[in-house]
């Protein structure tokens, strides 16, 4: 016997063999990217769910705020404001508090 390796009568490639080596850990690594990429997909889809779901309430406080805005010219929306927030009353009326609140 030589210094060449036999195994089982055949003489090993050593550049065969790290060839195949080298495409078996490109793939495995092509797959570790590639599931580490699903993650982050994942995790950024839920994120773009939760801005979705601000944006709408975002949206929704928005409508009501314009809905607010328009019935400020109206003259049953000041008195209500006069009243709730001002506490003032028309004359002779009597005025009943929660005591609870």
């Amino acid at each position: 016997m030589g210094s060449s390796l036999k195994t089982s009568g055949k003489k090993i490639n050593f550049k065969i063999f790290f060839k195949r080596m080298l495409v078996c850990l490109l793939f495995v690594y092509l797959l570790c990217l590639l599931i580490s990429q699903q993650f982050k997909f994942a995790k950024l889809k839920e994120e773009n769910a939760a801005v979705d779901a601000k944006i709408e309430a975002a949206q929704k406080e928005q409508k009501n705020l314009n809905s607010e805005l328009e019935s400020i010219d109206q003259e049953d929306y000041l008195r209500r404001v006069i009243r709730e927030k001002l506490g003032f009353t028309k004359p002779n009326e009597k005025v009943f508090v929660d005591a609870s609140k």
